[in-house]
């Protein structure tokens, strides 16, 4: 029985293997794919369109956008390279136009993109290597994701260069944990098949007494035997490893659109703090509805993330002291499904994305972008719509000074139940009584 137990195992642990490697790289894949999305979607399309001559390198944004890579690099130590670029004089050409490689490439060097044939699909969708790539950085997997002007055309594409190494160092990690589950499953067996004839004969014996206790008509005898499966053991600590892949590429997917946020608020100096300041707000009010932690968590966590998407509004509009023109305003409220949009990369984070996504409906149905009214707007977009609000009248601007606090409150008063959700209002405006947000 231990001799078929074996080879069973051996088997099984052969195929499992295979099967982590091939898992492993596809959720390296998708990982790929999702980072590049994301990373294209922060990118001024209309300024890497405008790129070339080698002095715009030279220029602030140029600068931004290198250290924004440099960012990205530092938040997910996977990442080997992070470049742009775009369609050489013939199909088969590529041109670097930003490279954050300690070895860069050369501003306009030219890139045979035959050797890797999907970096012509990243101009239409987010795309990754079929196989391992090499090239004279050494040897890789790529993800592609088309980069964007203003007007939706595709400029370049973002590249997101994972090394090998860590790819295998990753698949070696995962198989060495079957191996080591595999090797107790076997000593667990072997111990098993010692001692299984002296256990035959105990529960034959258990059985014996059990029938003599029915003939004698006791009819309350229940026996509880434990027996341990080691195969559906052995499947149990795969799923667990399945699981912790799931997990870590979304924790690595989080790290960066946190990093997204940081970037976003040195971008627009003037709303620099206001997502924490939202968030805070937020809860206060979660506090005072007795809301539950785990709905507290999603929410301060939306509210945290609620302007992620403006990280696609070109810095001309984003950063406009004057009145907004109507294109204007309508390139801004795009922000909401933008930031949708970067978010929907992640499973876990569904619900936080339909709230980042509604905190600009309003109660009376005249928001956007989907014009939801009253109970149909989430909760949690309702609570950020709130705070996101009272936390903008009291803060300063370039173009305006911030409310007081008393002005903010008067506000909310008099647009709640079309604006904002009435119930939310006379709750916050409770707790503005008791707490200054604005000294």
């Amino acid at each position: 029985m231990f001799l078929v137990f074996t080879v069973t195992v051996l088997a099984l642990t052969y195929q499992l293997e295979k099967n982590i490697a091939d898992s492993h790289i596809e959720l390296v894949k998708d990982e790929l794919k999702s980072i590049a999305a994301i990373t294209a979607v922060s990118i001024n399309g209309d300024f890497v369109d405008d790129l070339r001559e080698p002095e715009q390198q030279k220029t602030e944004q140029y600068m931004a956008i290198k250290r924004f890579f440099a960012q990205l690099m530092e938040a997910n130590q996977k990442i080997n390279d992070i470049y742009i670029m775009r369609k050489g004089a013939t199909n088969k050409e590529l041109v670097f136009l930003v490279d954050a490689d300690p070895d860069p490439a050369e501003f306009d060097e030219l890139y045979d993109a035959e050797v890797a044939p999907e970096m012509i699909s990243g101009f239409s969708r987010p795309a990754v290597d079929a196989e391992f790539t090499t090239d004279k950085w050494g040897m890789t997997l790529s993800g592609y994701a088309p980069v964007k002007n203003s007007r939706g055309e595709t400029v370049a594409i973002i590249g997101i260069d994972y090394d090998a190494r860590s790819i295998q160092d990753g698949i070696g990690q995962r198989q060495k944990q079957i191996l080591l589950y595999s090797l107790v499953s076997m000593v667990i067996m072997l111990f098993i098949s010692l001692i299984l004839a002296k256990s035959i004969i105990s529960r034959l014996n258990r059985v014996k007494r059990a029938v003599d206790i029915i003939l004698e008509d006791e009819r309350h005898t229940t026996q509880f035997y434990k027996e341990k499966d080691e195969v559906n053991l052995l499947a149990s600590r795969v799923n667990k490893l399945i699981q912790k892949f799931t997990v870590e590429k979304e924790q690595i997917l989080i790290s960066i659109i946190m990093t997204l946020v940081n970037t976003l608020e040195v971008r627009d100096q003037y709303t620099h703090g206001h997502s924490t300041e939202v968030a805070l707000m937020a809860t206060d009010i979660m506090d005072k509805l007795n809301m539950d932690t785990e709905e507290k968590f999603m929410i301060n966590f939306a509210a945290l993330l609620h302007d992620i998407g403006k990280i696609g509004i070109k810095d001309t509009v984003l950063n406009k002291t004057g009145k907004l023109t109507d294109a204007e305003s309508n390139i801004i409220k795009q922000h909401t499904v933008i930031g949708a949009k970067i978010l929907e990369e992640i499973p876990s984070l569904n619900q936080i994305q339909q709230i980042v996504k509604h905190h600009h409906e309003r109660y009376d149905g005249r928001g956007y972008p989907s014009g939801l009214a009253g109970q149909d707007i989430f909760l949690g977009s309702r609570i950020i719509a709130v705070a996101d609000s009272f936390q903008a009248m009291i803060s300063d601007r370039p173009y305006r000074k911030g409310m007081s606090q008393a002005v903010a409150m008067e506000e909310l008063e008099r647009n709640k139940g079309t604006q904002f959700d009435p119930e939310i209002v006379d709750v916050f405006l409770e707790i503005c009584r008791a707490k200054k947000y604005k000294i």
